[in-house]
């Protein structure tokens, strides 16, 4: 067993690398991907490759079929325009209602932060690292709502939205674009005092940021 593993939490490492391949764009979606590819890459058991692998299927990153092969999950249209925005807009705007009346000025400097790290991922042209943290000011919303239950829904599909957010985005090239989005939201977020104002430009952030690329992602 490679050194760089420790065996406690072997199968959540091995999970975690390949899922750092998957975000990297180093396993596209639809590639096949084998537990032996794996152990030797890794240096690890077969056994644990397994293991980690029922892992990322649980988490919607991974796709299996019995006595058939393994693959990187694809996203397509249906589910994002069915599934992730509408799921997204109930859960951000709700969470949005809820604490938004509690942000304090170190919530507001965690916004001012998240945009300064995407602006320096523009300049690097950085798609990786501005895709995770785009879910972070995302995630920020949801975390500040403080609810326990609503965390947990977002997290079942942070996976899901992630994918979504490299798939198409890294056909759209549209990184400027991107980043001023971001810009307008967050200055609506942080220095905006209306609720109903902040509502607005987060729905229509969710929706303008993905409906005019979504058809590339089929």
């Amino acid at each position: 067993m490679s050194s760089k593993f420790s065996k406690s939490s072997l199968k959540h490492q091995i999970a975690e690398e390949i899922k750092k391949m998957i975000f990297e764009g180093k396993l596209v979606q639809g590639e096949k991907i084998t537990e032996t590819q794996v152990s030797e890459s890794l240096g690890v058991s077969r056994t644990s490759v397994r293991e980690a692998v029922l892992l990322l299927e649980l988490e919607g990153l991974l796709v299996s079929e019995p006595y058939k092969d393994t693959k990187v999950t694809t996203i397509s249209q249906e589910e994002v325009l069915e599934i992730l925005i509408p799921m997204r807009l109930q859960i951000e705007t709700f969470s949005l209602k809820k604490g938004f009346s509690t942000w304090d000025e170190d919530t507001k400097s965690q916004f001012r932060s998240i945009l300064e790290d995407m602006r320096k991922a523009i300049f690097y042209e950085d798609l990786s690292t501005f895709i995770e943290l785009d879910i972070q000011l995302h995630g920020l919303i949801v975390q500040s709502s403080g609810l326990e239950n609503v965390i947990r829904i977002w997290e079942s599909i942070v996976n899901r939205i992630r994918l979504h957010f490299l798939y198409q985005n890294s056909r759209s090239g549209t990184l400027k674009k991107w980043l001023t989005e971001h810009e307008d939201l967050v200055d609506i977020l942080v220095n905006g005092s209306s609720l109903d104002e902040a509502v607005a430009a987060l729905r229509g952030h969710i929706v303008d940021t993905n409906i005019p690329d979504v058809y590339l992602l089929d």
